[in-house]
C-alpha cells in the first residue's frame, strides 16, 4: 500500500463533532473560497493586462474585465490576439494545474494553507473551463456583458465555426465532470475521520461541508464585487463549481476513498487570520479595482 493510501482510523465523534465544529469548517472554507476566487480573476485580469501592455496596447484595468485599446480592427493581427486573449488563460490553466500536481505530489502538506492552494487551484481551472463554456456567445457588437473576452475574442478574430466553438463549450462541460471525479480524493482529504468516509453518506457530508457550501455562501460577497459586464461571468463560474460538485458526488457513489485523512481537521477553528485576511482583500477590490 503507497504512503499516500494508508488510513488512520478514528471513531466518528457523535457528541463531538457537533454544530459549532460543522460551522466552523464551513466558514473557514467558505473564507479560503472566496480569497482563492478573488486571486484566479485577478491573475486572469493582470496576465491580460500585462500581455497587452507588453504589445503596446492601452487598457483600463478592473477585475471584472480589463478593456485594451484601440478596438479598431486595422490595429490588430492574429498573432497579437492570440498572444493576448489565447495565452492569458491558458496562463491560469497551467498555474491551476500545477498547483494540483504539488498537492497530489505534498501528501504531508496538513495546514490550512493547503486547502486554500486546492481552492486557488479549483478556481483557476474553473474560470478557463467556464470561458470556454460561453465562447459561443461572445459578440464584437456587444461588448457590455462580458461575453466576449478570452476565447470568445479568439473565435471570432480567426474565423472559427460556430458550431465548433460549440463543440469546445461541451467539452468544457464534460471536463467539469471529470475535474469532480478527480478532484474526490483531494475533498476527502479534509474528513476529520477516517471511519466518516468509508460510507457514501459521509463521503456526502465532507463535500457538503467542505464544497458545496462555501460556494454557496461564498456567492454573494462574490457577485457584490461585479459590474454589470462582470455578472454573468461570475454566475456561470459559480453554478459551473456545481456542475463539478456533480462530479464529485458521482465519485461517491461508485466508490469510497482510500485517503490519508488530515488528522488535526484544520478547518475546524475560529479562523480570525482567514476573516482579516479575506476583508482585506475584498475591500481593497470594491473600492480600487471593481
Amino acid at each position: 500500500m503507497e504512503d499516500d493510501e494508508i488510513p488512520y482510523y478514528q471513531e466518528v465523534r457523535e457528541e463531538g463533532d457537533g454544530l459549532i465544529n460543522k460551522l466552523r469548517r464551513i466558514f473557514t472554507s467558505s473564507l479560503l473560497f472566496i480569497l482563492a476566487f478573488i486571486t484566479s480573476d485577478l491573475l486572469l485580469q493582470l496576465f491580460t493586462a500585462w500581455l497587452s501592455v507588453t504589445l503596446k496596447y492601452t487598457i483600463k484595468f478592473s477585475y471584472n474585465q480589463v478593456r485594451v485599446f484601440p478596438w479598431d480592427y486595422h490595429y490588430w493581427s492574429r498573432t497579437n490576439i492570440v498572444i493576448i486573449f489565447l495565452f492569458a488563460p491558458l496562463m491560469c490553466l497551467v498555474l491551476g494545474l500545477i498547483v494540483f500536481n504539488l498537492l497530489r505530489i505534498y501528501t504531508n502538506w496538513a495546514n490550512v494553507s493547503r486547502i486554500f492552494f486546492f481552492w486557488l487551484a479549483v478556481c483557476l481551472v474553473n474560470l478557463v473551463l467556464t470561458h470556454a463554456l460561453l465562447s459561443p456567445l461572445g459578440s464584437p457588437m456587444d461588448r457590455n456583458n462580458g461575453l466576449y473576452q478570452t476565447f470568445a475574442v479568439v473565435g471570432i478574430f480567426l474565423w472559427i465555426n460556430p458550431a465548433l466553438m460549440t463543440v469546445v463549450s461541451i467539452g468544457s462541460l464534460v471536463s467539469t465532470l471529470l475535474l469532480g471525479v478527480i478532484l474526490r480524493k483531494e475533498v476527502m482529504r479534509y474528513s476529520f475521520s477516517k471511519t466518516l468516509i468509508d460510507k457514501k453518506q459521509g463521503m456526502d457530508i465532507v463535500v457538503i461541508q467542505v464544497f458545496v457550501l462555501p460556494i454557496l455562501a461564498g456567492s454573494l460577497p462574490l457577485l457584490l464585487l461585479c459590474t454589470p459586464v462582470g455578472f454573468f461571468t461570475t454566475v456561470m463560474q459559480i453554478a459551473n463549481l456545481g456542475i463539478l460538485s456533480i462530479g464529485i458526488f458521482i465519485m461517491n457513489s461508485i466508490g469510497t476513498a482510500n485517503v490519508r485523512c488530515i488528522k488535526s481537521d484544520v478547518l475546524n477553528h475560529f479562523p480570525i487570520i482567514e476573516l482579516a485576511i479575506c476583508v482585506s482583500v475584498w475591500v481593497t477590490v470594491f473600492l480600487f479595482f471593481k
